[in-house]
């Protein structure tokens, strides 16, 4: 698969229900449930306006179940597993019309109230059901009858419901480890233990920091704020720094430290370098390393914390005369790609002695000062950290771009048609924290995994923000977890507006800040969430290899290969000399980018069904069901409390209203079933890998800090 080169910043970019299910969860009742096929046909016509030219005898629907009794907190179509058939004798057809696609509607109404009636995949109350399922209008029904059981629900502990996985046993899996999973091919930056990176400002002939009457002085203050500044009492720098915001997101595993140089210039003018040959960041620094080293400024055996020969991260902020490309990297305009923000990688061969430039992030400086921060004080009134012509230090994009110097990939789309991971990430839209897969990668986290040692529990999940923990979850009997970051499930993290989240949960002001044509905000909320809830995504992470054998002279023969999917990732190609076979180094094949994800996938010989295009990495898995992020206007949504789960209770404790129409004053929902988000996968009822999630869930408590799951397994 081949690899992007260059992974770019957004600064700067114009990219382009509070209400529950009516379901509950009680202690007490039985286990045991009843498990039978039932096969009740009731009225198997209605005319509902409409000429039935056939008799019903001839012509009728049946729903069979697979369960008439299922547990308390499941859906009708998720745990009575329903399939409904259009039998037509005359023509000796029986066609299954199960999925909601054929115009097959389901309706639960309660038999002891009549008024109060749920959806396919809504989670129900204990109690006495009938399923009515209307094929095509209301031209064929049938009915079911079937009860919902309460049940003893267990409260969850290590080992009941779930079990805790170690940073130590996901270690081997970071994306350093694996050049075809890592964005920008191996070598990067580590993201764990205490790390220095070199920092270069650079300007050219006609382009210099005196020009703007900004001393070398002020120019290393700012840098030295923007990436090392303690800000322990938020006393450095409005915001964050490189430095404090890795310190806080890794829970204190990665600890970047570092110089910033003096001021190199290049011997050109801006003006005359050709502005779409992003290859000029490389020579640049290049040009620039060896100018420091002609000072006696550089020791590289200083920024070469693991020993690979190269060195770990370098980070070129630039001075220009040239415009900002009117519409970001990859646009047509008159400056061009060269003056915009983005990590690459510099070659040359790896020298442990002396070690030389590998991973570098190419950075405006008028993206690191600007306006957003300006008015930010201190509890004495006085301003925070430095100020170049009344403008702050802003080290969101720095940040972002670090993130790819370790790397991770962009989870928004370069075909800017859709925002699949929902905008509130740090490697999305520049904001708030990362989430739990990309920590799972750099080796700073590990999940709490439902494991279906408890088949109906409840469990209480701290602050994501505040703790780093996290629940994994997929199917638990027929495709369990394969113990890396690298496979296909859900994460469900518990947001908090806190630590790296906090000043962004206000809004960010480049987003909050940008009106639509309507005069509002074209970027919804315009940062992270304003008030705690659940954010779930799902993830697919799994990677592939080749498999074949080997020449008569014990040499990889790629022609022989197959490539499949695998579970146990291989980060170098491995040879079997005794079998004569071999398999290669695993490959990422999904992205959050259409055009660029699929094409290996495309290959893959295990069966699974799937549209190769339609592989997203990491996907929000929005509580309404519906994908509100899938066209080109997504990012009017960005940070709607919409957007993930929470309960009309909680959302009224802080002012929300669950019945608002403004997307950003109420959670879209409470529970999970199948059915319900059939709407977000592109299998519909399964994920991409054709695995069925084998649990409903819903939100039965929430606190400022922390969420209760009800979890119940529905196979």
């Amino acid at each position: 698969m081949k690899k992007k080169i260059i992974a770019w910043a957004l600064l700067g970019l114009a990219l382009a229900s509070c209400g529950d299910n009516p379901a509950s969860s009680s202690e007490g009742g039985s286990d045991s449930l009843d498990s039978e096929t039932s096969s009740v046909n009731g009225s198997n016509s209605e005319s509902g306006g409409e000429d039935i030219s056939v008799a019903p005898s001839k012509q009728r629907v049946e729903m069979d179940v697979v369960k008439t009794v299922i547990p308390e907190g499941t859906c009708f179509f998720d745990a009575a597993k329903p399939t409904v058939n259009f039998i037509d004798e005359e023509a000796g057809t029986t066609e299954d019309v199960t999925n909601y696609t054929f115009q097959t509607t389901f309706t639960i109404t309660d038999k002891n109230d009549a008024g109060k009636t749920y959806k396919a995949g809504d989670l129900l109350p204990k109690g006495s059901y009938t399923a009515k399922a209307r094929y095509k209008k209301a031209r064929w029904t049938d009915t079911v009858d079937f009860t919902v059981q309460e049940q003893n629900v267990e409260k969850a502990s290590e080992g009941k419901g779930y079990h805790t996985a170690t940073v130590e046993s996901l270690a081997p899996y970071t994306y350093q480890n694996y050049s075809g999973i890592e964005t920008l091919g191996g070598s990067g930056m580590p993201s764990s233990g205490n790390v220095n990176i070199l920092v270069i400002p650079v300007q050219f002939n006609n382009a210099k920091f005196s020009d703007a009457n900004i001393s070398e002085q002020q120019v290393r203050d700012v840098l030295q704020e923007a990436f090392f500044a303690e800000n322990e009492n938020g006393e450095d720098t409005p915001w964050e720094s490189l430095h404090s915001y890795y310190k806080k997101a890794s829970f204190g595993r990665l600890n970047i430290g570092g110089d910033v140089s003096s001021i190199v210039t290049y011997n050109a003018d801006d003006s005359n370098l050709d502005g779409n040959n992003t290859g000029l960041a490389q020579t640049i620094t290049l040009d620039a390393i060896k100018q420091l080293e002609a000072k006696g400024e550089l020791d590289p055996t200083k920024y070469d914390a693991n020993k690979d020969g190269y060195i770990d991260g370098i980070e070129v902020v630039y001075f220009t005369s040239q415009s900002i490309p009117d519409s970001g990297f990859g646009t047509s305009d008159s400056s061009g790609d060269l003056w915009w923000n983005f990590t690459t990688n510099v070659p040359g061969a790896k020298n442990v002695k002396n070690p030389g430039a590998r991973r570098i992030f190419w950075s405006r400086w008028d993206f690191l000062t600007n306006t957003y921060y300006s008015s930010y004080k201190n509890d004495n009134g006085n301003p925070i950290g430095n100020r170049i012509d009344g403008k702050a230090v802003d080290a969101h994009t720095i940040i972002h771009e670090t993130g790819h110097m370790m790397g991770a990939p962009d989870y928004y789309s370069y075909d800017k048609d859709e925002g699949p991971a929902g905008c509130v990430d740090m490697m999305d839209q520049n904001v708030g924290d990362h989430n739990a897969y990309t920590k799972m990668a750099y080796n700073w986290i590990a999940p709490m995994v439902i494991d279906g040692s408890s088949n109906n529990f409840e469990i209480t999940l701290p602050s994501y923000t505040d703790t780093g923990k996290f629940l994994l979850l997929k199917n638990t009997t027929t495709d369990p977890w394969n113990g890396t970051p690298y496979d296909e499930y859900l994460l469900l993290e518990y947001y908090t507006p806190t630590g790296v989240n906090k000043m962004d949960s206000t809004g960010y002001p480049e987003w909050s800040n940008a009106t639509s044509s309507s005069g509002g905000s074209a970027y919804g909320h315009g940062g992270t969430y304003e008030h705690a809830g659940l954010q779930v995504f799902h993830v697919d992470a799994r990677v592939g290899s080749e498999k074949g054998t080997l020449t008569s002279d014990g040499k990889i023969d790629l022609s022989t290969g197959v490539l499949a999917y695998t579970d146990t990732p291989k980060a170098a190609d491995a040879i079997d000399s005794a079998s004569g076979t071999f398999e290669t180094s695993a490959t990422l094949y999904a992205s959050n980018t259409k055009s660029a994800s699929g094409r290996a996938s495309q290959e893959i010989k295990d069966g699974a069904t799937e549209s190769p295009t339609a592989l997203r990495h990491l996907k929000i898995v929005t509580p309404s069901g519906i994908d509100s992020f899938a066209g080109s206007t997504y990012y009017s949504t960005m940070g709607n409390m919409s957007n993930i789960f929470g309960t009309g209770e909680y959302c009224e404790s802080w002012g929300g209203d669950p019945k608002a129409d403004d997307g950003n004053k109420k959670y879209g929902g409470s529970s999970y079933s199948n059915f319900a988000m059939s709407g977000l996968f592109m299998n519909g009822l399964t994920f991409n890998d054709g695995s069925y999630l084998n649990w409903n869930w819903e939100i039965t408590g929430m606190t400022d800090d922390s969420v209760t799951l009800h979890f119940v397994n529905i196979a």
